[in-house]
């Protein structure tokens, strides 16, 4: 259902150049899913490493973990979950609410915020999800950002670094930074009508004409359902989103810029791609 994860999450193998991954993605499109969670669970099974998986807010962290426990479940690691250290009363820690470990490595979760948290820990492979919530730094500790980066230069050969999240105001944003510093890759899909690769937006004038998304409102001013679909940029002809899951499998990331140093990759993809089963174009708000 989601195929635009695919190359994203394989970028997370020790075989992949990739040291720095930046998604500026629309909400809820399983990114975070797709590639936290499954790439945690890659990682318990087949790479271990310290993994930091952190997120915008505190209050999230321990949500973020519960997630990660079900994967963990599903996917039948949780024989890999146990402590390396033997505490007082023959006691064991190692699966928590905020830490797992296993063979190899362990995980730990939290907030990017907190920066007490960041200074203790060494990682291999992290995560910063909901990346635009976190402060961009303190005056005690400074660049959120370059603590965090620091966490993982015990592996500079080996690190994978992940910025994920929704942009919020663009002058505020977090995400974007980092965004344009990677080679800003799209994912580009056919279209029905002419076959030609296209990237969805929202609005696109051409001699003033508008294209991408298109629709009609009644004489209320309410809008008619049935007229929302996309226009073509290149044939200006025009389709539905019932063409969306063929139109996604046959995507493509392909970049648009080139990288501020070699292994940076940054994906931009918005809600119009969103998998069958998720919102459909019908159900965003048009102003």
């Amino acid at each position: 259902n989601t195929p635009y994860v695919r190359e994203i999450l394989d970028r997370i193998s020790p075989y992949d150049s990739a040291h720095t991954i930046a998604i500026m993605k629309g909400a809820q499109i399983g990114i975070s899913v797709g590639v936290i969670e499954n790439g945690v669970g890659y990682i318990i099974d087949r790479a271990p490493g310290n993994i930091l998986s952190l997120t915008g807010h505190s209050d999230l962290a321990v949500e973020s973990i519960g997630k990660i426990d079900n994967m963990i479940d599903n996917a039948g690691l949780r024989h890999l979950i146990r402590s390396s250290i033997q505490r007082k009363k023959n006691q064991k820690t190692g699966d928590t609410n905020t830490e797992k470990e296993f063979p190899g490595g362990n995980l730990k979760s939290g907030s990017i915020g907190n920066h007490k948290m960041l200074r203790q820990r060494s990682c291999k492979i992290g995560f910063a999800d909901d990346f635009d919530a976190a402060k961009s730094g303190t005056k005690e500790s400074g660049s959120t950002k370059e603590m965090f980066e620091a966490r993982f230069n015990a592996y500079e050969d080996q690190k994978k670094i992940y910025y994920i999240s929704t942009p919020e105001l663009k002058e505020n944003s977090n995400i974007e930074p980092v965004y344009l510093l990677g080679d800003q890759r799209r994912y580009f899909v056919p279209c029905p009508c002419c076959g030609v690769y296209i990237t969805l937006e929202w609005t696109i004038q051409i001699e003033g004409e508008t294209y991408g998304i298109t629709y009609q409102r009644d004489e209320e001013g309410k809008l008619v359902k049935d007229s929302v679909g996309y226009t073509c940029q290149e044939c200006f002809e025009f389709f539905t989103d019932k063409h969306k899951y063929e139109m996604n499998l046959q995507g493509e990331w392909r970049a648009t810029a080139t990288p501020s140093e070699p292994g940076y990759y940054s994906y931009h993809i918005s809600s119009l791609y969103a998998a069958p089963g998720m919102k459909d174009w019908e159900n965003y708000e048009i102003y």
